[in-house]
């Protein structure tokens, strides 16, 4: 079978291409190795448009369950490589994944996201969802009183740092180097806020808590370092939260080999119809350039509707058309 698209990745973007997909009659498949992607992370999603609040897991479950409904087929597997077979269009391309199978598409939609990086030390892992989270600005503000730490020191972890301050009793930013990076917004606001500490030249070698929630973190002094604040501390901070705010890596290896250009950063260079160099080949969700992605699910999603429609227009060579409801949906 040559399918019309293959989406690579099912996470919020190319979920939401399978669901235009379907809506447009394109025969399609998502190939990807963990169903919601980053999404799952999240336990407590208060951003997202209709629900009051929903963890990843139940999100990720509502719109599987809606990509299936409208009949697209979702494949839990991983892409390891693509090519191009044929030199005229529409081009073909051959996707083969790590249980060894091959699938042929006229055209493509890379949606592999980010890979939040983790501190990888002790307790990390046990406490994700339980106290470590990855998101300060998706999760559920819950933190009002509370003693609250933030790991990292660019501009996410500032910003994560100046809106948990609001509510927190503390706010304790844990950065191994020695000047934090945030825009001068960012970094005045945190200089005037009697509650926000920095400890700079400063690692956490441990996540720690009752088995139930964290309680504190342990930490020591990079090596090397000069001296600054952080020999003044014991060897722990109390805090009831952390939250990691290290950045992320863009999932883009698997198209370099292609010749898909990317940005300073690793990101696939995207034109406004979220096409990239490579003809057949577009992109959508974290992995493209970050002026079109803030790391959101609803970027996510509009990014993955775009992608879908611009690849109808490649196909087809007309407008992609819009669709509602199910009256909408030609059989």
């Amino acid at each position: 079978m040559i399918y019309d698209l293959v989406i690579v990745g099912a996470g919020p973007a190319g979920i939401t291409a399978s669901i235009y997909a379907s809506c447009f009659k394109l025969r399609h498949v998502v190939i990807g190795k963990v169903l919601g992607g980053q999404m799952v992370l999240a336990p407590d999603i208060i951003n997202y448009p209709g629900y009051e609040e929903i963890s990843g897991q139940m999100l990720t479950d509502t719109m599987i369950n809606q990509v299936k409904k409208l009949g697209g087929e979702v494949v839990v597997d991983e892409v390891v490589r693509i090519e191009k077979i044929t030199n005229e269009r529409p081009f073909l391309f051959t996707l083969h994944t790590k249980s060894h199978d091959v699938y042929e598409a006229k055209t493509v939609i890379l949606a592999t996201g980010t890979e939040r990086r983790k501190l990888n030390v002790p307790g990390e892992t046990q406490y994700t969802g339980r106290g470590v989270y990855y998101c300060a600005i998706c999760e559920k503000q819950d933190y009002e009183g509370k003693e609250v730490a933030v790991v990292g020191g660019g501009n996410s972890a500032a910003q994560a740092a100046v809106q948990l301050a609001q509510a927190a009793s503390k706010v304790s930013i844990i950065y191994r180097g020695a000047e934090l990076r945030g825009d001068p917004i960012w970094l005045s606001e945190i200089g005037k806020n009697p509650k926000i500490t920095v400890f700079y030249n400063t690692r956490i070698t441990e996540i720690a808590g009752n088995g139930i929630h964290v309680t504190h973190v342990n930490i020591e002094l990079v090596k090397g370092s000069n001296p600054s604040n952080s020999e003044a501390l014991a060897n722990a901070i109390a805090t009831e939260k952390v939250f990691i705010e290290i950045g992320g890596v863009p999932g883009t290896a698997l198209v370099i080999p292609l010749g898909v250009q990317t940005d300073t950063g690793g990101y696939i260079h995207v034109d406004p119809l979220l096409a990239t160099n490579i003809p057949g080949i577009f992109a959508a969700g974290d992995l493209v350039s970050y002026g079109l992605s803030i790391e959101q699910i609803s970027t996510a999603i509009g990014l993955g509707a775009r992608a879908t429609a611009s690849v109808f227009a490649y196909l087809k060579n007309q407008k992609a058309p819009s669709v509602w409801g199910q009256t909408q949906i030609k059989r």
